[in-house]
């Protein structure tokens, strides 16, 4: 393969910084190479590495480690390159985790794995990195072939789209483990660059390869146009809904690029990619739901079932050779798949449906479009360009970063009007956390005082007559430079009407929810937008839905309408909530030790759950609808459990707790591993018709043998003789196992995992 003049010219320039930097002989030295997508970076360190193992005078004692962060098979990708174009001529031998069982990396190989499958938290990373029958001592197969590699020679550690997750835990404790001389890190958008001092006194390197050269070279498209005014205008004569839309411009696009190719007689079949939304807090339904609007309008437009793949998680369709120019596939569906390590010249039409939640474009995915299929400029200026048809607007162009423990709430249930309640003494432990909405309880009151306050004005100055709310479309722009993207399209882009979806509604909403507290100056008003934003939304749900007395749909967009808003009278609502809450919480606080002794009931009032959960149909439990976790620890264990008590004629009603918060029943126990008192609350809460109450907690395998569950059910135990003569009615509990064909429980005070200890659980 003959290289670019800017690809040697990169090559000599990191072979001249990267012997720099080893002859300091100091360790994880970082030499960033930057490189816009489709320079040919995978290439430029292929010639980088061959060039190393040419040069006589660097014959040290070394081996290589290349790291991918692309997706699970971006290593073999990488791999497969290398070993094409070694065959000009290197004795160095590429090795994957096949080769594992080598033990160590010979000298002057090349390591090839994943980022994915040395994670520690994947499922192949505990494969990989924790102790097993491969290994001889106390590491992981893959811990230990790096250890006994260094252990004989030098390490360097090249790390392949090196923006993603490398500044994380996880990643630093890998790199401590590899421990490599120098750090070649490789992306076209770094996250850090090094400082002038460190180049100068060689404690790093930095290598750029200018995306003006790349286009220069042919290689590149030399623009990115974002679908004009006259387009949209055009279209929107055809009655098009928004999703519709971007897909007919594409359709359009990729027509005329077909017909251009065929005239030109070049061999080429334009493909469009569409990607579907892929928020951290969507449901899985509201992508498919995109995907099935995506597939009717390509049907509808006579679009064959063999002219359309399909890149999903679950569901992958027509994708062989599709990387071909002359391939039959003219559009292909996909989230997040082609981000990295893909590359498919021919595609030059994206369309990018919005991600209200999580609001940025993704400039990995933008750089699929960007090759040249033949990698040079054509003669028609049009086939030199790429082409986005999106629905993303300037004012959300911008990063933001979430949680994915938050939640929409999607299901809501109460308490049975027949159920009498109990009120039970528990435990709870008071921890001091001033930058959270909680407890929620106290939050909500004290966020539905304050609207209490200002409900004539609200009603006065928002605007309550409200039936939709638009959403300003990208058009008109042509991006010169793909690296800076972001900066032109604010420029450079103008913007088009269209009404948001009732989804589109909801996601904006917790969006906005979440910047209000992001963007907060006042120290006295910040709180962790992550875990704050859904107690912010609730709070704002029950005074329009209980106060006001309006509908769940038309209340969204009343709230915001206003939201949206530069002089929104509910962001000064909120405003003032956020600081006086923290005074009051922090009254509270003081008032009050680190545990506290307090009575709980069962939860009465109106709860809520998100998409991580699912209704099971049961109809003992003490709610009008019981929701369960969808993935626990024990869950199965749990769910048989509550068919046996199903179906337990002497049952009045079962509870499930929570295993957190002070709304729920808590014992305190001494954990002897951890040598400190802790609290546990168990799982099941069961009332009998004969007016006893069994306090339970379900077991299964090795846990109930552990040294904490001893300790918790002796726990309990002593509860149990302490409070009984506290309660009109009768308490019983203790440890529940499943041993073929019954349930047992132990409720010893003194708790052994002996078969015999155990007695079949009766309700009696």
């Amino acid at each position: 393969m003959i290289l670019a003049d800017f690809q040697k010219k990169a090559v000599d320039s990191l072979t001249k910084s990267f012997l720099t930097l080893w002859q300091t002989n100091n360790y994880q030295l970082p030499l960033v190479f930057k490189a816009p997508t489709g320079a040919g970076k995978t290439i430029m360190m292929a010639e980088f590495l061959r060039t190393l193992d040419g040069n006589y005078h660097f014959d040290d004692d070394k081996a290589y480690i290349w790291i991918s962060f692309g997706g699970d098979d971006s290593y073999l990708q990488s791999k497969e390159k290398l070993y094409k174009y070694f065959n000009n001529g290197t004795d160095m031998t590429l090795r994957d985790k096949n080769d594992l069982s080598l033990k160590e990396l010979p000298k002057n190989n090349i390591f090839f794995i994943n980022w994915s499958k040395i994670k520690s938290s994947t499922k192949d990373g505990k494969v990989l990195r924790k102790e097993s029958e491969l290994t001889s001592g106390d590491y992981g197969v893959f811990d230990e072939f790096i250890i006994n590699t260094k252990n004989k020679r030098d390490l360097i550690l090249i790390i392949d789209e090196a923006h993603t997750e490398t500044s994380t835990t996880l990643a630093e404790e890998v790199i401590d483990l590899i421990n490599p001389r120098i750090i070649i890190k490789v992306t076209a958008t770094p996250k850090n660059i090094p400082n002038g001092s460190d180049l100068v006194n060689h404690k790093a390197g930095y290598v750029e390869v200018l995306e003006d050269e790349v286009i220069n070279s042919g290689l590149i498209k030399k623009s990115l146009i974002i679908q004009t005014q006259e387009e949209i205008e055009t279209i929107q004569n055809q009655n098009l809904s928004e999703d519709e839309l971007m897909v007919e411009l594409a359709i359009k696009k990729r027509e005329e690029l077909q017909k251009i190719y065929k005239e030109q007689n070049f061999d080429i079949n334009p493909l469009v990619l569409i990607q579907l939304p892929s928020d951290m807090n969507e449901k899985e339904e509201v992508t498919t739901n995109k995907k099935l609007v995506v597939l009717k309008y390509l049907k509808q437009r006579s679009v064959l079932d063999e002219e359309i793949a399909i890149w999903l998680s679950n569901e992958k369709k027509n994708l062989d050779f599709i990387t071909s120019n002359n391939n039959e596939v003219n559009f292909m569906l996909f989230k997040v798949a082609p981000a990295t390590g893909w590359d498919c010249p021919r595609a030059s039409i994206l369309v990018m449906f919005r991600e209200i939640k999580s609001p940025s474009f993704h400039t990995q995915i933008i750089g699929r479009i960007k090759r040249m299929p033949e990698a040079k400029h054509y003669e028609n200026e049009v086939l030199n360009k790429a082409y986005i048809y999106t629905n993303y607007n300037k004012s959300h162009i911008r990063d933001i970063k979430e949680a994915n423990e938050n939640k929409l709430p999607i299901y809501f249930t109460k308490l049975k009007d027949v159920i009498s309640q109990i009120t039970l003494q528990s435990v709870y432990y008071n921890r001091v956390d001033f930058n959270t909405l909680s407890p929620e309880t106290m939050w909500q009151k004290y966020m539905l005082n304050t609207l209490d306050k200002y409900k004539n004005k609200i009603e006065e100055k928002i605007d309550f007559d409200v039936f939709n709310i638009s959403n300003k479309i990208v058009v008109d722009a042509t991006i010169s430079s793909f690296d800076g993207f972001i900066v032109q399209l604010k420029q450079k882009a103008n913007e088009t009407n269209f009404a948001f979806s009732r989804n589109d509604i909801e996601k904006l909403y917790n969006l906005l929810c979440f910047e209000e507290l992001e963007k907060q100056e006042n120290d006295t008003a910040k709180y962790n937008p992550s875990r704050s934003w859904s107690a912010l939304k609730e709070a704002l749900n029950v005074w329009f839905n209980k106060r006001l007395k309006i509908h769940r749909e038309k209340f969204y967009l009343i709230i915001v309408n206003d939201l949206l808003k530069n002089d929104s009278f509910l962001k000064v609502v909120i405003n003032e909530a956020l600081i006086g809450f923290r005074k009051e919480y922090e009254i509270k606080l003081k008032e009050k030790d680190g545990k506290e002794i307090v009575n709980v009931t069962i939860p009465q009032n109106e709860l809520s759950f998100t998409d991580d959960f699912e209704e099971l149909e049961v109809t003992k439990n003490v709610y009008e609808r019981f929701f369960n976790r969808k993935k626990y620890k024990g869950k199965e264990n749990e769910e048989d459990f509550i068919k046996f008590l199903e179906v337990q004629e002497n049952i009045l009603w079962w509870h499930k707790q929570n295993d957190s918060g002070k709304e729920n029943f808590a014992i305190e126990y001494f954990d002897s591993q951890e040598n400190k008192e802790r609290l546990f609350y168990p799982d099941f809460l069961i009332m009998t018709k004969e007016n006893k109450l069994f306090i339970v907690d379900t077991k299964k395998g090795d846990t109930a043998k552990s040294i904490e569950t001893k300790n918790k059910a002796e726990a309990l135990q002593k509860w149990i003789r302490e409070n009984q003569k506290n309660y009109d009615f009768g308490i019983f509990g203790g440890i529940v196992i499943f041993e073929y064909p019954v349930w047992k429980i132990n409720s010893n005070k003194i708790y052994e995992y002996k078969l015999e200890e155990f007695n079949k659980l009766i309700f009696n």
